[in-house]
């Protein structure tokens, strides 16, 4: 009797290879690429600096803004949907908190220069609601305080965020619109009310001290080192959406959503609720990668601010091996995905190549994640 597999019998390698985890494809190639660069660089004469601590914490910390965002994404497209909003929700959120903010801070000076205004009978400068939320901060006590202007500012950005994710899921589940339509429409329209809000220009933060410390302060580590708050935050949105993917009866039903909604509503899966809290999460996870990334450039450009965000998280959770078509998402592979990208941008810089090839690397290593998920029969 021949040992010979059949062909119906997979073979031995490809039996360990669909044992293997959704995210080891990514990390064996994320390890190949750092492996080239420390190789090229050393070759070249550069000695380590790719390995350098401050170098690895640098990628993470650049790129950890993104990744935040595509913690969430992972969510939605492991449902079987897709959220192209969430640059342009950045820089409205980041913006209208630092609005609001400001607004506090400094709301006796305007106070002010609204009542100069009436006076010599000219137009004032700030509209009659910014005037009136100024006059209504000074009356309860918190006008003009850093301090409660930056906690103002921060409420806002993690209040409406989630709720414009909720109008998302709203859209989705009971106005049955295409996930895409939505959240296209998302793109245009948050980045036109941004730029609406300071006529296309920036938001510059009135807080010189307390609302630039969670971007850019860290806690200390050693030779002068420090792990940035934003790395933490990723770090726990990585390790509380894995636990709600994969503990939890909420990730059950992501994922039976994704491989087959209507099976699902047979099943008395609440699939509408799924979706709203889904994509309420997402716009949770671009509140608090907002947050972040105002605080730590103290301000936000309406127009440049999260820009191809949507486009870098959508490349880091395929790279990291969730399925465009849903019913299969990984949050490790998503942070492989998150740390690969950052891994190729640092060796291209590293390599002299023209900043404007990064992008066209982006588009490759997609279209290459998503040609090797239907070679494994991962991707219908």
């Amino acid at each position: 009797m021949s040992d010979t597999p059949t062909p119906s019998q997979p073979r031995p390698f490809r039996r360990w290879l669909d044992r293997l985890p959704q995210w080891a494809g990514p990390l064996a190639a994320l390890m190949l690429l750092v492996i080239y660069t420390v190789a090229h660089e050393f070759l070249r004469g550069g000695g380590l600096a790719f390995l350098r601590p401050e170098n690895l914490i640098n990628i993470v910390y650049q790129w950890s803004f993104v990744g935040i965002i595509a913690i969430g994404m992972t969510l939605a497209m492991t449902l079987g949907g897709i959220d192209l909003s969430v640059g342009s929700l950045v820089a409205f959120i980041g913006g209208l908190g630092i609005w609001v903010m400001n607004t506090v801070i400094t709301a006796p000076g305007i106070i002010q220069s609204v009542r100069e205004s009436a006076e010599i009978g000219i137009t004032p400068d700030y509209g009659a609601f910014r005037a009136a939320m100024a006059h209504a901060f000074v009356s309860i006590g918190v006008g003009g305080s850093e301090a409660w202007g930056a906690a103002a500012g921060m409420a806002v950005m993690l209040v409406v965020g989630p709720l414009a994710g909720l109008l998302h899921g709203v859209l989705i589940a009971k106005g049955r619109i295409s996930p895409l339509i939505v959240t296209l429409g998302g793109l245009a329209a948050y980045r036109s009310l941004a730029q609406s809000l300071v006529d296309g220009g920036e938001f510059r933060s009135s807080s010189p001290v307390i609302f630039g410390y969670l971007g850019q302060g860290g806690i200390p580590l050693f030779g002068g080192l420090r792990l940035p708050y934003p790395v933490i935050f990723f770090a726990l949105a990585a390790v509380a959406a894995y636990v709600l993917l994969n503990r939890t009866r909420y990730g059950r039903y992501v994922t039976a959503i994704g491989c087959n909604e209507r099976a699902a509503v047979y099943s008395a899966i609440p699939v509408g609720r799924i979706k709203m809290l889904t994509y309420t999460l997402v716009g949770l996870a671009s509140a608090v990668s907002a947050l972040l990334v105002s605080s730590r450039m103290n301000s936000v450009s309406s127009g440049q601010t999260g820009l191809f965000y949507e486009l870098d998280a959508i490349a880091a959770v395929v790279v990291g091996g969730t399925r465009m078509r849903g019913g299969a998402g990984t949050i490790a592979g998503t942070v492989i995905g998150v740390l690969m990208l950052g891994v190729i941008g640092n060796m291209l810089n590293m390599l002299d190549a023209p900043v404007y090839l990064q992008g066209l690397v982006k588009g490759v290593v997609i279209v290459a994640a998503v040609l090797v998920q239907r070679r494994d029969g991962r991707e219908s």
